[in-house]
């Protein structure tokens, strides 16, 4: 690690800029750039960039690519070496710099190693680079490339993609807000409750009438003076071709509620107890990705308070009052006062304000409208039209129905989120486990104890069952994976076709009741594979039995509640998984080469092609999948696996 600081550090004390080595990089760019010509994601934001005022940073190309940095720097008679050394000069200044690093050494020893090669970097006490742009306004109408609010923009992606974008730009009017934003998150509140998926949600609405099968909220583009709020929403046909206009009527009818400012208090509390238990058990992740979202807390957070950079970007209400900050990084139940709440409130209802029919960029991207554009994006050869929204429609949008006339309601309270005595581990083992880096080598070289055989009902019994109680990691968590061991549920193309739209009728039907479950994390995953079903549940253990038991019994008893009720139901499962198989011949060669080695892993008699499944997908109807999915449960034998904070008399239940 030492050696290698060093080495990290002279890339910014003495950096060579060598002629074969920006050559080097500018191709680097260049391939980067081709690799991301048919990439939906990278196209549809340069459309995005073209709708703010040209004059903003923001609307600039944002890669780059050897036409921008090579030829243009020529025709300019701009030498890029040189240019590229003088951006360094004027900018890489320790004041303009932030550091991070995570490893196991104390954290004397990692001062040690730091100071003295960083410290070498000079402090030139420049500004910040946006400084010189930060009364330019991002958004202006009259000085963009593609029109933006009031004006609807149609593109055509790359793939299989049925997709409309609400977007707002959230521009901050002062240095306060920015930091308003950050400590309080009102956008946290606002997304979970545009993005909910429970019963009388904006997406059940959107479902229930045949418009929709997907919908996500948050914020997007943040940058030092604004940042974006979208609301996506994957449409089905009828939702594209007939009813575009009443899928976003439906949108600001769920805001118009919201912006009566009638939101109870038990979604706020909610929102921070969720959180906070997220805090509380967080997992440890990567090394090399905590360093990274240290260094930006560093900026975000740092110059409010250094004590804010570990816990500020996990954290909400990150003040107790306008003008104090908490005290401790400690878990919350609950916020710390009225006050705390009411600011979160407020704050959320300014943001909620700002969703308005007249800011709203809309962004319709589908395959239909091949043949129906007019323009072509500069940089990645993207086709769209834009075109004025009707002023009737922008009235009828204003004057959305009331949510209630439309089967549309604020989220009921959360009951999976675990009580404090769910909490409560059951095992005082993990107490006498000491850090790993203080035990020795023999005891951590110790094999884990296996799980344990707790039920066996022999060859011909249905049932082995294995627990495991945790007595290593301490979290009141339990993992339960259920099989249903038979060959007959994956045996031909037909069978795997219809496996996978099984999986994707019973997760679709059951998302309403699971939303809650797995915003209190918990999860659940349904697999069908050539060994047979899969059932796989995990999370807090304190409401895990009743969450697991229910799933159970509508996937192996009540089938017919997770199975579509009609044709055209049925149909919007399908459309589904074949643009999705179709949508594989567009996907980068990596994609490819990830999809063909996983194939290899499968039993060679149960190999199925792309293009096996895309042709008995097309076969299939309502009375196959039905037949299909009363044959799943009815024979096999099952194993179990049952880990966690949970006994074994527990495991047995």
């Amino acid at each position: 690690l030492e050696e290698g600081l060093k080495r990290f550090a002279s890339f910014f004390t003495s950096p060579l800029f060598t002629q074969s080595a920006t050559s080097r990089e500018l191709n680097a760019i260049e391939s980067e750039h081709s690799k991301n010509l048919q990439s939906d994601i990278f196209r549809l934001y340069q459309i995005e960039k073209g709708r703010a005022n040209q004059d903003h940073p923001f609307s600039k190309f944002f890669t780059g690519n050897k036409a921008t940095l090579l030829d243009d720097t020529k025709k300019k008679g701009i030498d890029l070496r040189e240019e590229l050394i003088k951006f360094y000069s004027a900018y890489y200044s320790a004041n303009q710099m932030s550091f991070a690093i995570v490893g196991p050494q104390s954290l004397i020893t990692l001062k040690k190693m730091v100071e003295a090669p960083f410290s070498a970097i000079p402090n030139k006490n420049v500004g910040a680079p946006e400084n010189k742009w930060l009364d330019i306004p991002p958004f202006k109408e009259g000085k963009t490339l593609i029109p933006a609010n009031k004006n609807i923009v149609e593109i055509l992606p790359v793939q299989e993609l049925r997709q409309v974008t609400l977007s707002w730009p959230i521009v901050f009017e002062s240095k306060e807000d920015s930091v308003s934003m950050d400590l309080v998150k009102p956008d946290f509140y606002a997304t979970h409750l545009l993005g909910h998926e429970g019963p009388g949600s904006l997406l059940s609405y959107l479902k229930s009438q045949g418009w929709a099968n997907a919908l996500g909220a948050g914020t997007n583009t943040e940058l030092s003076n604004f940042e974006t709020f979208e609301i996506s929403i994957e449409l089905t046909s009828k939702g594209l071709v007939e009813n575009l206009d009443d899928v976003v009527a439906g949108v600001f009818c769920y805001i118009n509620m919201l912006r009566e400012g009638k939101i109870p208090n038990y979604i706020f509390d909610e929102v921070l107890k969720l959180s906070e238990l997220e805090w509380r058990f967080l997992q440890r992740g990567s090394a090399g990705g905590y360093a990274q979202s240290l260094v930006k807390a560093v900026v975000d957070y740092g110059g409010v308070s250094p004590s804010l950079v570990v816990a500020g970007p996990r954290k909400l209400a990150l003040r107790e009052t306008p003008t104090r900050l908490i005290s401790s990084g400690e878990a919350r139940t609950e916020f710390a006062s009225a006050v705390q709440r009411d600011e979160a409130k407020h704050l959320s209802l300014i943001l909620l304000s700002k969703l308005t029919v007249d800011d709203a960029f809309v962004t319709v991207i589908s395959k239909d409208f091949e043949g129906k554009t007019d323009k072509v994006e500069k940089w990645y050869g993207t086709q769209y039209r834009a075109r004025p929204i009707p002023t009737t429609t922008l009235e009828k949008w204003s004057a959305a129905p009331p949510a209630s006339s439309l089967g549309i309601a604020l989220p009921r309270p959360n009951v999976f989120i675990p009580s404090e005595k769910g909490l409560r581990l059951k095992s005082k083992v993990f107490q006498e486990v000491t850090d790993a880096r203080a035990r020795s080598f023999e005891d951590r070289m110790k094999p884990i104890r296996p799980p344990s055989l707790i039920r066996d009902d022999g060859e011909a019994g249905r049932w082995t069952v294995y627990h495991k109680q945790d007595d290593r990691f301490g979290e009141p968590k339990a993992f339960v994976i259920f099989q249903l061991l038979t060959n007959e549920v994956y045996a031909s193309a037909d069978k795997a076709a219809l496996a996978q739209l099984y999986q994707t009728s019973a997760t679709d039907i059951l998302n309403e009741y699971a939303y809650d479950a797995g915003l209190a994390g918990l999860s659940y995953d349904i697999q069908v594979l050539p060994r047979g079903i899969r059932l796989t549940f995990g999370g807090y253990n304190d409401k895990l039995d009743d969450f697991a038991s229910y799933i159970s019994q509508k996937l192996s008893r009540d089938i017919n509640d997770v199975l579509p009720e009609n044709d055209a139901e049925f149909d919007r499962y399908k459309d589904n998984l074949m643009r999705a198989l179709t949508a594989f011949n567009v996907k980068q060669p990596y994609a490819h080469a990830v999809y063909y080695s996983a194939l290899t892993l499968q039993p060679r008699s149960f190999q199925y092609t792309n293009a096996q499944l895309r042709d008995a997908v097309r076969r299939l109807t309502l009375p196959d999948l039905r037949e299909y999915a009363a044959s799943l449960w009815s024979s096999g034998k099952g194993e179990a696996l049952i880990q966690g904070n949970l006994d074994k008399k527990e495991a047995l239940a």
